[in-house]
């Protein structure tokens, strides 16, 4: 049965910037642009939604916020996250023996990275060894997420599950234990891709008592093919409060961040033992 229609034009934020009335036609209901690109069906879009956790940072210090970069003495790696300085295989290994293919715990690891900053990012998955290194097939210039895709009676993880460069013996990558995934707000982007930035946000965690405060920081390597350290402040907000406030900054106009680039999220906490979370959404762009 026809009926009259309307047909309703949104851009990719899903505002409606037109309609054309149709007579005698079924009507025609607009698909989320966002939505399509998180199916597949667009052609050179990818949404990516990146987020990281820092359980323990210290008053007076400055840590990237990913699974690695905790206070040291609770068991962290580095405090700042390092790429490789070049693209490196890597050494999977866990804490714990029980992360085997054949064990109670991971068995199966997917790795996705960029092999070089002109190349698209690939993936590849990695049997468990427990504490034996498991080397990669594929070099990387940086690891941004690790995922554990299988496991026997103990999920996801009962180590930690880490990702070091050969040579470097930097740790680009970590899981740590009962999580399984990385939880790293750190993301790169090749020189054949664009960024635009949609949202950033952050999540103070204190477990009451007095006011404390933290910065956070969004933080640009774009000459990350030259060096690794060089970082720009892009962004920054902060919080205030003696137990959990949020903060999520949404941009109207996106942020744009043309590859090669490193982008992640940075805390200075004025308190002790600060548990922050944080993230960013983008969507990426084939140039």
């Amino acid at each position: 049965m026809s009926n009259d229609a309307e047909i309703w034009f949104k851009d990719e934020n899903n505002v409606p910037y037109g309609v054309k009335h149709l007579r005698n036609m079924p009507m025609v209901v607009a698909k989320d642009f966002n939505i399509a690109v998180a199916a597949g069906e667009v052609s050179g879009h990818m949404g990516v939604n990146k987020y990281g956790r820092n359980i323990q940072i210290q008053n007076g210090i400055t840590a990237d916020i990913w699974d690695g970069g905790h206070h040291l003495a609770s068991g962290g790696d580095s405090l700042i996250w390092l790429a490789p300085t070049a693209a490196r295989i890597h050494q999977l290994a866990s804490s714990d023996a029980n992360d085997t293919i054949l064990g109670d715990g991971a068995r199966t690891v997917r790795i996705s990275g960029l092999p070089d900053w002109d190349t698209a990012e690939i993936s590849e998955t990695i049997e468990m060894n427990g504490t034996t290194d498991v080397p990669t097939t594929n070099a990387y210039v940086i690891i941004h997420r690790m995922e554990v895709t299988t496991w026997g009676d103990t999920p996801p993880n009962v180590g930690t599950i880490k990702a070091t460069a050969d040579t470097d013996g930097t740790v680009t990558a970590r899981i740590r234990a009962g999580q399984g995934q990385t939880q790293m707000a750190i993301y790169g982007i090749p020189s054949i891709q664009t960024a635009y930035l949609g949202r950033l946000y952050g999540n103070y965690n204190k477990g009451g008592g007095s006011t404390g405060v933290a910065d956070c920081d969004l933080c640009v390597n774009t000459r990350p093919d030259e060096e690794i350290t060089g970082f720009v402040t892009k962004h920054t907000f902060g919080f205030v409060g003696a137990g959990t406030s949020a903060r999520s900054i949404q941009f109207w106009i996106p942020k744009i961040f043309v590859g090669p680039t490193i982008m992640k999220v940075q805390i200075r906490s004025g308190t002790n033992s600060t548990d922050m979370t944080a993230g960013f959404d983008l969507m990426v762009v084939d140039n």
